[in-house]
């Protein structure tokens, strides 16, 4: 699999999971936006003290997916794919909203950019709230994904990305149209090997249609990490001041986070487009 093809896809399959988590920097594209089709997988972890407000809360929220490519156009540009997945969330002070699981079945179509992607996607969902309830139902997505000068590249200095997804993300909130958006740009301070020291800005806004206090927020603040890429595997280590404000409730709070993020991609079958 082609780096470009990892990155992509692994942010595509992280920007509409973070309802809560702060979403990392993901490098730009590599040469070719996708060149395989198959059964492409992904998962990711994300691991911090991600939120000002819900201060000393620890958060862990995990997801893995695997697909299967069953139509691409001839330059790959274009594709539509089933897939499953499942997305774990956890946290240290028993929110109800942070503490769940949420399996699903759908299909996604994909239109892909040199530096980017847009989709389309519905699916199947079930998600039990472990500390109130479970629901399951159909959710819709829309979302897109963007990034430039990836840190794989020795000559790339200004590492960013940016993503939105709006769609009915969770059965439980039956009928919420959630909208966010994340955007964040980097410059390489220092290189060691193919670790990049990279200090960042970065902002995160998410509304709602059923004013529920933890998905009106605002999240924006800069910080430094260490981008560490390894073949298909991404991590990310990083401390940041954030400021967070929530605007149904007012709460407006800042401090430092610290937090890791890893990542990583695969195909069973990497059948080449074309060939």
């Amino acid at each position: 699999m082609r780096r470009g093809t990892l990155f992509i896809v692994l942010a595509f399959a992280l920007a509409p999971a973070q309802l809560f988590a702060q979403a990392p920097a993901v490098p730009a594209l590599e040469g070719s936006v996708i060149d395989s089709i198959g059964l492409p997988g992904q998962g990711w972890s994300s691991l911090g003290n991600l939120s000002p407000i819900e201060h000393n809360n620890g958060y862990f929220q995990t997801y893995v997916e695997q697909g299967a490519t069953v139509f691409a156009n001839n330059s790959g540009l274009f594709t539509v794919t089933p897939f499953v997945s499942v997305g774990l969330a956890l946290d240290t002070k028993g929110y109800n909203w942070n503490n769940k699981i949420q399996p699903r079945a759908g299909i996604r179509v994909n239109k892909f950019f040199h530096h980017g992607v847009v989709s389309l996607a519905t699916a199947y969902s079930y998600e039990e709230r472990f500390k109130s309830a479970s629901s399951n139902g159909l959710t819709l997505l829309g979302q897109d994904w963007f990034g430039w000068q990836s840190v794989f590249e020795r000559s790339s200095r200004f590492p960013g990305s940016t993503w939105a997804a709006v769609g009915t993300l969770s059965p439980v909130e039956h009928g919420n149209i959630i909208g966010q958006g994340y955007a964040s740009q980097g410059i390489v301070a220092k290189r060691i090997g193919s670790t990049a020291l990279v200090p960042y800005v970065e902002t995160t806004l998410s509304r709602d249609s059923k004013g529920f206090d933890w998905e009106n927020k605002a999240i924006y603040g800069s910080g430094v990490k260490l981008a560490i890429p390894h073949n298909d595997i991404y991590t990310e280590i990083g401390a940041s001041y954030l400021h967070e404000r929530r605007f149904e409730s007012g709460q407006s709070a800042g401090s430092v986070t610290l937090y890791m993020n890893f990542s990583f991609a695969w195909n069973l079958l990497n059948r080449k487009v074309g060939k």
